[in-house]
């Protein structure tokens, strides 16, 4: 064993990227802030502890991994620091909100906006710090041309950034934070351009200079949202149905900007430039084509990034293109674990946040399985493609699709269950197969040629190509996603199982030989513990107004309210999948497992009695449960006999609840108890917005009554 080790020391450093994310995932996983210099303390204090000891080797090599730990963790620190901003604590009163526009996204039935430089035009002052940037819902019939760059004011409720649903669950606030978003909001009264911005911004005018002119040549709507997704990125226009059957049939990937059309661009602008080079003999015969074509390809994948709009999984991406590319122009094998490794390593250094999130996740682990299975079976394709004729090339070719759909999605099967908690399973691959080369070779390219064609107004039958290449891929995605089963459904489950399966997907990949397959065992506990998870039997939404239970014969979930925590109720029913679930009748019923009347409701399984008290006032001396949950404040004086009490106060503090029931007693479990007090979990001032407001004495007076009512 130590000498199949040892014989394998060229692929050690393929486990670089390894040690910094333990220490980023160290940094998230802890329940406080640490002090802005522990990183660095840390790392001079290892630097001192293994200094005594550099003429060891083997010291050394094992000593920086544990430094390189400790360079994550810093690094994450630092970050953390760098993207700080304010953040909204609660919903405001209506405020005349004005900033500049820094993204436009067009939705289905609306706008929506991301505003900085905020300042607030009200008849009210906020004492407190405003966030840097917000993003705000225009109404749907707002007719304001804005544009990105433009100073707008627009009237509109900010809202804090929504916390997860439930333990363990995204954690929206820790995203918009590192995208230095402190709030959300809704608009109450149409957007006004104060100052247009003419200058700058070409991309911006390039992407909408596209987009109209697919909306002009593409009369269904549906249609043009998808190419318009396809080419340029934006993708909020897409009905939400859309967005479903993809999901479903797991061609998700191919409609949402992703690193294969990065690859798909960069390849293109490779061969074009090469082959248009290699047609005069003159150039090829003393010019270094290759490498040339593979500076244009970095230019092309930048511009295209630029397009876009360079949101972070595009710069990612385009990072990755651009080590392959340089790769190629050192005379460097370009596909290698070696380059994934480092792409991987400087990502994890310059973005930490992350190693955190399903896009870098389930990119790496793509790259990862795809570059892992070709490098060790480039010998069987090298002997099969020599000679070979044309039908036996594209028979080999289909091959290589169906495989290499199968190994992207095995690669990234962990993350999209942890992630989302599906997974497409046969009918992903079926779809996949037929989507996969009909995107590379006919939607992207035609797509391609049209926007090139645009100043000649000559785009109309590359875009026609385009949309029924479009309407294959759609009708193949909607017949599978109406397989039954089509999509497994999983329950959250904990980040160390996903932890063993990257582990043992990471064994796979680098090691060679018979070794690698001592991966699999990692891959198979943690896969056979994902369904032995324990689901919550109660589940209470942080404001108290909604709660839901689980049937003990059905393990269905029962909510309390069709209205409350609309959103809430929607993630929770989402997570349920198959199971899925049902309301409470009213306030009069008895159901066995559940029992209301117009004072609450109780729920009785494995020996546990969970009251819901309705109307805290009433409840009578001894609440004679063994625990008592309300959104309102309750006296627990009153509810002696209960073992404990969640009411508003708890549920304000600690975000949403769950609770296991067991005979031995109720175990909780909260948001707050799972993520800690960290900076994006927490409002930025001490006082609450009601008592952070002041009124000003002349300062349009007149609207504070109008205004207080409507926030009420």
């Amino acid at each position: 064993m130590a000498e199949t080790f040892l014989a394998q020391r060229d692929r050690w450093v393929l486990w670089l990227p390894l040690a910094p994310a333990l220490g980023i995932i160290s940094y998230f996983s802890l329940l406080f802030e640490p002090p802005l210099y522990a990183g660095g303390l840390l790392l001079l204090f290892l630097a001192i502890c293994g200094a005594p000891f550099y003429g060891n080797r083997v010291f050394v090599r094992l000593w920086v991994c544990v430094m390189l730990v400790a360079v994550g963790f810093t690094a994450a620190q630092l970050r953390t620091w760098q993207v700080a901003a304010p953040v909204l604590s609660e919903k405001t009163y209506p405020v005349t909100v004005e900033g500049r526009v820094v993204v436009l996204d067009t939705l289905p039935n609306a706008r929506r906006i991301v505003v900085d430089n905020i300042s607030l035009r009200t008849g009210k002052i906020w004492r407190g710090k405003m966030p840097q940037r917000v993003r705000i819902r225009l109404k749907g019939n707002d007719p304001a041309p804005i544009a990105a760059g433009d100073i707008v004011a627009v009237k509109a409720i900010l809202l804090p950034l929504s916390p997860p649903v439930l333990p363990g669950a995204f954690d929206f606030q820790r995203h918009a934070y590192f995208m230095k978003l402190g709030a959300t909001g809704y608009a109450i009264g149409d957007a006004q351009v104060v100052a247009a911005h003419d200058s700058g911004f070409f991309f911006e005018k390039l992407r909408k200079y596209i987009r109209r002119n697919i909306e002009k040549d593409i009369a269904k709507k549906e249609n043009a949202a998808l190419i318009t997704a396809f080419m340029v990125g934006e993708d909020d226009a897409i009905p939400e149905k859309v967005w479903e059957i993809c999901r479903l049939s797991g061609i998700a990937h191919l409609v949402a900007i992703s690193g294969s059309h990065f690859m798909l661009i960069a390849g293109f602008a490779f061969f074009v430039i090469r082959a248009g080079l290699a047609a005069f003999p003159h150039i090829a015969l003393r010019w270094p084509i290759k490498k040339i074509a593979a500076g244009g390809a970095m230019a092309m994948a930048i511009f295209y990034m630029m397009l876009i709009g360079a949101p972070i999984p595009a710069q990612r991406a385009v990072f990755s293109v651009c080590v392959v590319m340089a790769a190629i122009m050192l005379d460097r094998d370009p596909f290698t674990l070696r380059l994934v490794a480092f792409s991987a390593f400087f990502i994890l250094l310059i973005e930490p946040e992350s190693v955190m999130g399903a896009s870098f996740q389930m990119s790496f682990a793509a790259v990862a399985g795809l570059v892992a299975f070709y490098e060790a079976t480039r010998d069987w394709w090298s002997r099969q493609l020599l000679e070979a004729t044309w039908p036996k090339r594209y028979a080999l070719y289909l091959i290589g699709c169906f495989l290499s759909t199968l190994v992207a999605s095995l690669s990234t099967a962990p993350y999209s269950l942890f992630n989302f908690s599906r997974l497409s399973l046969i009918g992903g691959l079926v779809a996949n197969l037929i989507a996969v080369p009909v995107s590379s070779f006919i939607t992207f390219p035609a797509g391609l040629l049209a926007c090139v064609l645009m100043p000649l107004g000559l785009e109309k039958w590359p875009l026609r190509v385009t949309e029924i290449s479009l309407d294959l891929i759609m009708d193949v995605a909607a017949t599978v996603a109406s397989w039954p089963n089509a999509m497994y459904q999983a329950d959250i489950w904990p980040q160390y199982l996903l932890g063993l399966m990257t582990l043992g997907g990471l064994w796979l990949c680098i090691w060679r030989g018979g070794m690698r397959f001592l991966g699999i065992m990692p891959i198979i506990v943690a896969a056979l513990l994902i369904p032995l998870t324990p689901r919550p039997d109660v589940l209470i939404a942080g404001k108290g107004d909604l709660f839901a239970v689980r049937a003990p014969q059905d393990g269905r979930l029962w909510l309390s309210s069709r209205r409350a925590e609309r959103f809430v109720a929607g993630e929770w029913a989402e997570l349920e999948g198959s199971r899925g679930t049902a309301y409470w009748p009213g306030d009069m019923f008895e159901k066995g497992f559940l029992s209301c009347d117009p004072l609450g409701c109780a729920y009785t399984a494995k020996g546990q009695r969970i009251l819901f008290v309705l109307i805290p006032e009433l409840v009578k001396d001894g609440c004679g449960a063994d625990l008592v949950v309300s959104g309102e404040l309750i006296d627990s004086k009153k509810c002696r006999a209960a073992a404990d009490v969640l009411d508003w106060d708890n549920l304000r503090h600690n975000g949403t609840h769950t609770l296991y029931l067991t005979n031995a007693g109720v175990r909780i479990d909260s948001v707050t108890a799972r993520r800690g007090k960290r900076p994006w979990t927490g409002g930025f001032d001490e006082v609450t917005p009601f008592a952070a407001w002041e009124d000003v004495v002349g300062a349009e007076g007149a609207d504070d009554d109008t205004e207080a009512e409507s926030f009420q």
